[in-house]
């Protein structure tokens, strides 16, 4: 059980290589690479879908991430996760979801040749702001979405998990994709069935769950050996900010207790990019909020593996 962290929010504020320097020097075994940055939002937003690099054959990819592949090699890191573009869906933007589900493709290509395991993929959401899609529609372009994916997956050792999401509508939080453990349960188990082996799970997003006021609790039990990867964050029940534990409302204990209760054995990764990141604070204090989450992460895996 490896101790993780996001790469976006530290090689932000230092650079990549600077940033994985200072993961390693502050305990952290493995990351969370933020490969979700290759594509820019506001094009796809105006209908621009081309010039991702996951369009390429994999040498090119591999040849454009060399020196992040370097600089994570080099500090001993783990790549534990990684977290793939998105959205795979705007309102008016239809041609994106099959534009989505090619660029997905190389990032589990990407992720096989890296002997990174997990792949985190947001689902599409049913959203107040969309009245004309019924949770069927969107239940649909989920499939239309993960299942395209099967054989690619059948190939390799990797594991798109997805990932319990929330929308928001003038400031108010409505349950996305996966927030519903029974809605989990069953999107996940039905690609796996049709799938004939596991590759789909579920990441376990914290920080979501608290905006939602769920029993984080329940939810895991729920979910249980389904949950593969984690986004652990904290917040005050009321924006979805990034920190790190116990500067929210996240309740750590029952979150701890119930992955040892459901036999949890995959990594810690922490998805706290804002806790590190200006106008926040200036570089200076970045290594001290880096090895206290870490710290924390220690006392974790302790509580999790019953050390």
């Amino acid at each position: 059980m490896l101790i993780c962290v996001q790469t976006g929010g530290v090689s932000d504020e230092l650079g990549f290589e600077r940033g994985c320097g200072l993961l390693r020097e502050s305990g952290f075994e493995g990351i969370d690479w933020n490969i979700n940055r290759a594509w820019d939002q506001e094009e796809l937003r105006a209908g621009k879908l081309s010039g991702c690099i996951f369009e390429k054959p994999l040498p090119e990819i591999l040849a454009y991430y060399r020196e992040d592949l370097e600089a994570i090699r080099k500090n001993g890191l783990a790549i534990s996760q990684a977290h793939a573009p998105f959205p795979a869906h705007i309102r008016g933007v239809p041609e994106l979801e099959p534009y989505a589900v090619e660029i997905f493709k190389g990032c589990i290509r990407l992720c096989d040749a890296v002997d990174c395991n997990n792949l985190i993929i947001h689902g599409i959401s049913v959203s107040p702001g969309e009245p004309e899609l019924s949770y069927e529609d969107v239940e649909r372009l989920n499939f239309r979405i993960f299942e395209p994916l099967i054989p690619l997956l059948s190939e390799t050792n990797v594991t798109v998990c997805l990932e319990n999401l929330f929308a928001t509508v003038d400031g108010r939080h409505f349950e996305g994709t996966c927030s519903n453990p029974q809605e989990a349960v069953r999107l996940i188990d039905t690609l796996n069935e049709r799938a004939g082996k596991e590759c789909f799970g579920l990441c376990l997003d914290t920080g979501h769950l608290n905006l939602l006021r769920k029993n984080i609790r329940e939810y895991v039990r729920v979910l249980g050996p389904r949950i593969k990867a984690l986004h652990i964050h904290d917040n005050d029940g009321s924006r979805d900010e990034h920190l790190m534990p116990f500067t929210g409302t996240v309740r750590w204990n029952d979150f701890t207790s119930a992955l040892k209760e459901v036999g949890y054995t995959g990594d810690l990764s922490f998805e706290t990019f804002n806790q590190v990141k200006s106008p926040r604070m200036d570089a200076a204090y970045i290594p001290i909020f880096l090895r206290a989450i870490y710290g924390v992460g220690e006392i974790f895996r302790e509580r999790i593996q019953g050390i």
